[in-house]
Parts: C-alpha cells; sequence; structure tokens
C-alpha cells in the first residue's frame, strides 16, 4: 500500500517547492531524494504533478499581465541570440512558471488580433506553423521539457485515467461485481456518473457499496476535499456508499476528512474484502 505520513507528504512537497530549475529535472532529483519511492515512481510523479498545477494556477494571471513585457524581452534577447533555441526555457525557470505555458501566454501576445486562440493552440502543439522561426524554434523546445503542461502531457494523462478505468472493470468483473459504467448510466439520462455503479450491492466492511470511482492520480487532503465537495457527496447522496480509488496513493490525512460511507483506498479490495449477494 502507498498511505504517506503527513510529514513524509510534506518533505516531499517542500523539496519540490524549494527545487529552482525544470520540473522535467525536479522528477528526477526527487528519486534521489526520496529513494524509497524507486518501485513506485509514479507516486512522486502525481505528488510533483500536482503542484505543478497548483501552482500555474495561482500565478498564471500574473505571468499574462507581462506577457507583452516578457515578449518583447524574447525578441530582444532573440536578435542577440539569433541561433539559441533556450531562451524561452530559460525565461520560465527564472518566472518558476511553466514552459509550455509561457510558449501559449507569448504566442497569444504575439499574434491577438490577427490568429484566433484555435490558431494559437494549433501552433503548440505544432511548432512548425509558427510564422517567427526563433520563436518556433523556442516553443519546440519548450514541449520537449515540460513533462506535466502541453497537448503530449494532457494526451498522457487521458490515456492513463482511461487505462486505470478499464482496469477498474476488470478487477470489477473478476471479482464478481455487477456493474454498470459511466457510459450506461448517461445513456439513461445521469449528469454526475461515477466510473462504476454496482447493479447488485456488496459489503466492504459490513457497508453495502454502490458504486467504485477510480482516480489515476495521488490523493492529497486539499484535492480529495474538492471531489468529496463536488463530486463524490453525489454519489454517496443519490446511490449510497461508495469507494474511491487513489491507484497512485494517497496521505494519511486525506482518512480525517468527511468520509462518512466514502471508503478511500489505493488499490482494488482483495476478494477476502468483499461480501457477494448469493442469488439462489
Amino acid at each position: 500500500m502507498v498511505v504517506l505520513s503527513v510529514e513524509k507528504y510534506n518533505n516531499i512537497v517542500e523539496f519540490i517547492r524549494n527545487f529552482r530549475g525544470l520540473m522535467i529535472d525536479c522528477e528526477k532529483e526527487l528519486q534521489k531524494a526520496f529513494p524509497e519511492f524507486s518501485d513506485t515512481p509514479q507516486v512522486l510523479a502525481s505528488i510533483l504533478s500536482r503542484e505543478v498545477q497548483a501552482r500555474l494556477k495561482g500565478t498564471y494571471y500574473v505571468i499574462q499581465a507581462k506577457s507583452a513585457h516578457l515578449l518583447q524581452q524574447f525578441e530582444k534577447q532573440s536578435k542577440e541570440n539569433p541561433h539559441s533555441d533556450s531562451l524561452l526555457l530559460e525565461m520560465s525557470v527564472d518566472l518558476r512558471f511553466s514552459p509550455v505555458g509561457l510558449a501559449r501566454l507569448l504566442l497569444m501576445e504575439k499574434y491577438k488580433g490577427s490568429r484566433t486562440k484555435s490558431d494559437v493552440s494549433n501552433m503548440v502543439k505544432n511548432p512548425y506553423l509558427i510564422p517567427d522561426a526563433a520563436l518556433g524554434m523556442n516553443v519546440r523546445k519548450c514541449l520537449f521539457n515540460d513533462s506535466f503542461d502541453g497537448p503530449l502531457t494532457d494526451f498522457i494523462r487521458r490515456f492513463v485515467g482511461e487505462e486505470h478505468e478499464i482496469r477498474l472493470k476488470q478487477m470489477a468483473k473478476d471479482a464478481g461485481l455487477v456493474f454498470n459504467d459511466e457510459g450506461d448510466l448517461r445513456r439513461t439520462g445521469y449528469d454526475k456518473t461515477p466510473d462504476l455503479k454496482l447493479a447488485i450491492p456488496c459489503l466492504y466492511r459490513g457497508v453495502p457499496i454502490h458504486w467504485i470511482e477510480s482516480k489515476a492520480l495521488f490523493g492529497d487532503t486539499s484535492n480529495h476535499e474538492k471531489y468529496v465537495r463536488e463530486q463524490l457527496s453525489c454519489y454517496r447522496n443519490r446511490f449510497g456508499a461508495g469507494i474511491v480509488i487513489y491507484w497512485m496513493g494517497y496521505v494519511e490525512s486525506v482518512l480525517g476528512c468527511d468520509n462518512d460511507m466514502i471508503f478511500v483506498r489505493d488499490t482494488f479490495p482483495e476478494a477476502s474484502e468483499l461480501t457477494l449477494l448469493k442469488i439462489c
């Protein structure tokens, strides 16, 4: 099981927040600093991803307000160093901001009024579409050095989420559970739907379980409270008790949250932990 003590989790977060450099390098340094996760590096990567997203959200508008000045700074440096493809990358490190996020903001500033948001989005996905050769060269370098933001990262995140949902369904089938998935529920008119809604409840720790939710990430207190508030409590109120699985583990303080009738796990329950209804 991957359940971190509050102290261990805080040590990891402190390391990330004190790191100066690209987050792709921070991930490597994290693995050196916390060798006990050598067999589960995805735990550190998930915590790092969460911290990066929180930082981007907290500083986005500050960086956006400076985008005109930053574009001027880039163009000045580009004239002085016309063959350098690391100008934006170095700027993102100084700003402690996502390389791809910074590239996106500068592209929006550069082509505002002449290109649509869709055009800019396509430029981020394919920098060879960028008319300015120097800017395009630097955006490409950003894409290759940002493992937590950008179109490739979004694709991987979606793929990992879907992979764990498929894994959950297979485990549920192997355990003998009968269920409907999100697609089945939405076709019948439900708006907010768990990954699995059990057609026949099972007992877990003596409590009838009606749904199971898959989260392909690490569960910290903040995001767990958000999920309970915006999602899991809806399932609980509508269907009854259920299980949420944080496949990348969770911090033990999550267990102290408002989890009435919401069971938190980092793995699918063992067969011995479930009691299935026997229909004669």
